[in-house]
């Protein structure tokens, strides 16, 4: 699902799919932070928008 998430958002499938564990992560973070959310590095998770 990482992998996929990636592709919809304009990663070229090649390079969503060749991403190791850890990369694939900050990738999406990084868009998921340019999307306004918020994620929590101690718990390994987006935050609640609460």
């Amino acid at each position: 699902m990482d992998s996929l998430f990636l592709v919809r958002n304009g990663v070229p499938f090649d390079v969503a799919f060749s991403l190791a564990d850890e990369e694939r992560l900050a990738w999406i973070v990084a868009l998921g932070t340019l999307d306004g959310r918020e994620f929590d590095w101690q718990r390994m998770r987006w935050k609640d928008a609460t």
